[in-house]
């Protein structure tokens, strides 16, 4: 009887029968194909389970665009769930290729090492653990597999130095002195296996059935009684080995963690039926994932199931109340069901618990401008735009805000950084142009280059917030005439609307022009 932490799970009821794949260890392996597998006399629900996994693997690879490291990631935790399931053809292809596709991961060749050792394929096994050592040579868990398949290959000069290595190390130091002691009984140094089979049971004394190999090595030194003594005390508890990875594997009927990259990919892709499958699945395996509940939020709220987001949204915080993505989330769909109010208390609880997040920071900045809250959104949209410098929309509300404190050159200076970013958003050079013209008066260098920014930009678009702007750039070059004119043309336009806060604010740049001054107001109170 094996360790518990290095038994694969219990067998479902029913044989599982598969098409093992054949599969000769050599250094170079290759991207292998992934086996069928007959899952017809599982329960159903492993069985739908493992054929969902196995599908949707097989679905995301097909993609043109899946990375490397996004298929070796999922050809890993894929693998996982069929070495669970005793589906060790499909889990041996899954771990090599993972292994093949991250080479500087020692995840996939580990798993696949214990695989091969488990079924008694100790070359394999050894190959395996070394590539681990090759990249982590300190690595405890491959230096003490590699010992015990060294071990089971009558290798005992290699095992040995491996094996003395790990006798003080925490957690492993009796299962070193258990593979030292039996390096001494093929030796047949009875008094050195009596020595480590006796620190092992001091350090592990539930590991009973090591009194077996310590009672035959007390025989052998000839000490009949405490040979007598040590076999009657024998039980059938093994060793066990802590092995986190193991552990994992051990504890798996399908892997929740699978599930969660399965749908990340399916997202990536805009599969959103995939995705939503997925996470349900991993939600079905452990209904307290808060990553399942959030992400599930995140994909529902996308495609318009705002009552059903928001229930897994508060779920996700029933579970971890400090979860930035829950709080995140909840804010998002609020203010998608048009509750700005309460969305802006969620962005400001998202913001608490990650003060760097820069789209966080961003919708805050945006939530407290629309709330007239001015001086606190600059300040979370300069956030945003410092950890971010790329994300002009964060300069451009930024301006915004800042234009509605007055403080214009401050505004100015976010768009002439926007605007150099990204010369082809065409929203910022016209809003930078309605800037330029705006003062008391505007300098002159400045009123021409409004004018050149506005001119372009009506004649590529001639909408009517294009021509307004190109109204504000006449007006301050001192052409109020042409300037009128474009006003009232842009007033007719806007009566169609019937925005009345809109018709004022140009009702009041168009008395400013017929009375022969510039525009003060580059946009409505609050922006556009």
């Amino acid at each position: 009887m094996r360790p518990a932490a290095e038994r694969a799970p219990p067998r479902a009821p029913t044989l599982l029968v598969l098409a093992w794949l054949a599969l000769s260890p050599a250094s170079g392996w290759g991207v292998e194909p992934i086996p069928e597998a007959d899952l017809s006399g599982l329960e159903p629900g492993v069985a739908e389970r493992l054929a969902t996994a196995r599908r949707a693997l097989v679905e995301v690879l097909a993609a043109p665009d899946a990375s490397e490291a996004e298929r070796g990631r999922l050809y890993g935790e894929t693998g996982k769930v069929f070495h669970a399931h005793h589906a060790f053809g499909i889990a041996e292809a899954c771990y090599r290729n993972a292994a093949e596709l991250l080479p500087d991961e020692i995840e996939w060749p580990y798993l696949l090492g214990f695989l091969y050792q488990d079924s008694g394929r100790f070359e394999a096994a050894r190959e395996a653990y070394v590539r681990v050592l090759a990249l982590s040579p300190d690595h405890p868990f491959a230096t003490l597999r590699t010992a015990q398949v060294e071990v089971a290959l009558g290798e005992l000069e290699r095992a040995e130095p491996r094996a003395r290595r790990l006798a003080d190390a925490e957690g492993l130091a009796a299962a070193a002195h258990e593979l030292l002691g039996r390096i001494a009984a093929a030796r047949e140094d009875w008094a050195a296996a009596v020595r480590h089979y006796e620190a092992a049971l001091e350090l592990e004394p539930e590991a009973d059935r090591l009194r077996v190999p310590l009672g035959l090595a007390f025989r052998n030194l000839g000490e009949i009684e405490r040979a007598r003594d040590a076999l009657a005390a024998a039980g059938e508890t093994k060793l066990t080995v802590f092995d986190p990875a193991l552990r994992e594997i051990g504890s798996l009927t399908a892997s929740s963690e699978m599930y969660l990259t399965t749908a990340a990919q399916a997202m990536k892709r805009e599969r959103y039926e995939l995705a939503e499958e997925a996470y349900r699945g991993a939600l079905a395996l452990n209904p307290e994932n808060v990553r399942a509940h959030v992400n599930l939020a995140e994909l529902l709220a996308r495609r318009g199931a705002l009552e059903e987001a928001e229930a897994s949204a508060r779920r996700a915080l029933d579970l971890d109340p400090e979860s930035f993505f829950g709080w995140f989330n909840l804010a998002a769909i609020a203010e998608a069901a048009g509750r700005h109010g309460e969305a802006l208390g969620y962005w400001e609880k998202a913001v608490e618990r990650d003060p760097e997040h820069v789209r966080a920071n961003f919708r805050l900045g945006g939530a407290l401008r629309r709330a007239g809250d001015y001086v606190r959104a600059a300040g979370r949209l300069r956030a945003a735009v410092e950890r971010a410098p790329g994300v002009v929309q964060a300069r451009y509300l930024e301006a915004l805000a800042l234009v509605a404190q007055g403080k214009m050159e401050a505004a100015r200076a976010a768009l002439e950084e926007a605007v150099e970013i990204a010369p082809e958003r065409l929203e910022l050079t016209g809003s930078l142009a309605r800037l330029l013209a705006t003062g008391d008066p505007p300098s002159a260098a400045d009123g021409e280059r409004a004018l050149a920014l506005a001119r372009a930009l009506y004649e590529r678009r001639r909408g009517a917030d294009d021509l307004e702007t190109l109204a504000m750039a006449l007006a301050a070059n001192g052409r109020f005439e042409e300037a009128v004119a474009a006003q009232l043309a842009v007033i007719e336009a806007a009566r169609e609307l019937g925005d009345e806060g809109l018709l004022r604010h140009l009702g009041h740049n168009l008395e400013r022009y017929r009375g022969g001054l510039p525009s003060d107001r580059p946009w409505r109170e609050g922006g556009y």
